[in-house]
């Protein structure tokens, strides 16, 4: 939880600082300055409307209400600073359901909020760079309102566009979106006690459902698993199974199961309410 909230500020410090710097050198690149504007605050909305969805363990409707809220800030930023209000909605409403989007699919986990850091930090380098290096060939160079206005009626064209053709892309496949499948472990293999004579292994119960998936077992053995409930989970859940002939209520932490010498075989087991689907495998 302190890493989620920890990059939402760093994400949010960064892209002030990038602001802060656009504006002091607003009178010296007009032109480029609009479309670095857009451009940051596109990436800025997709990282943070990520990193929400995140933090809030897929609360869809609490992600959007932060995400307009968010587009709305972007939206007077763009205004007062770099009269781009329009431009810079665009960009952050696009970003953010980008973000949002992909933040819902992804497994929440350390590494994906550690990725997506390093991801933006490389990206606020290389634009800041790309800034200062169009600044000191730029010094002198005078541009004309007339070229601005058309490059902004074109970016607004653009973006417009590209909103409207992912919101389509998303209303046609929104069957296949589902919660935290990116970077989701899929299978794990049952270690061995030798000790207590039994395999043992621990499915943890997520956000995004049962993790990993697929647990492989020996057959013959006596068999323990531990089902490891996260307390960002939810309660009131249940794992059930219709080939195993269980249906037993989970508590947040460590639930035990022992099976007697499974036979070999697939054992699909769920965890309700959620309907998240893993298989136990004996082999």
């Amino acid at each position: 939880m302190v890493l989620k909230y920890g990059s939402l500020f760093l994400v949010l410090l960064l892209t002030c600082y990038s602001f802060n710097h656009f504006y002091r050198n607003r009178e010296r690149f007009p032109i480029t300055l609009k479309s670095m504007i857009s451009l940051l605050v596109g990436v800025s909305s997709a990282t943070i409307s990520f990193l929400i969805m995140l933090t809030t363990n897929y609360n869809v409707l609490l992600s959007i209400i932060f995400n307009l809220l968010l587009v709305i800030l972007f939206l007077v930023l763009s205004k007062k600073l770099f009269n781009n209000g329009i431009t810079g909605m665009l960009a952050s409403l696009l970003g953010a359901f980008v973000g949002t989007v992909i933040g819902y699919m992804t497994f929440i986990s350390s590494i994906s909020v550690v990725i997506v850091d390093i991801l933006f930090i490389v990206f606020i380098y290389l634009l800041l760079f790309f800034v200062d290096r169009k600044l000191v060939s730029n010094s002198n160079q005078k541009n004309k309102n007339k070229r601005n206005h058309a490059k902004t009626s074109n970016s607004t064209v653009i973006l417009t566009s590209i909103l409207v053709i992912f919101v389509i892309i998303f209303t046609v496949n929104m069957d296949k979106v589902n919660v935290g499948v990116i970077g989701q472990p899929q299978k794990q293999a049952a270690k061995q006690d030798d000790q207590n004579d039994l395999q043992y292994a621990t499915i943890h119960v997520t956000p995004s459902g049962l993790s990993p998936r697929n647990t492989i077992f020996k057959p013959a053995t006596m068999t323990k698993i531990i089902v490891d409930v996260d307390p960002d989970a939810g309660g009131n859940a249940r794992l059930a199974s219709t080939d195993l002939g269980i249906n037993i209520p989970l508590k947040t932490g460590k639930n035990i199961l022992l099976l007697n010498n499974p036979l070999k075989g697939e054992y699909t087991i769920s965890l309700e309410p959620s309907k998240s689907v893993g298989k136990l495998v004996v082999k």
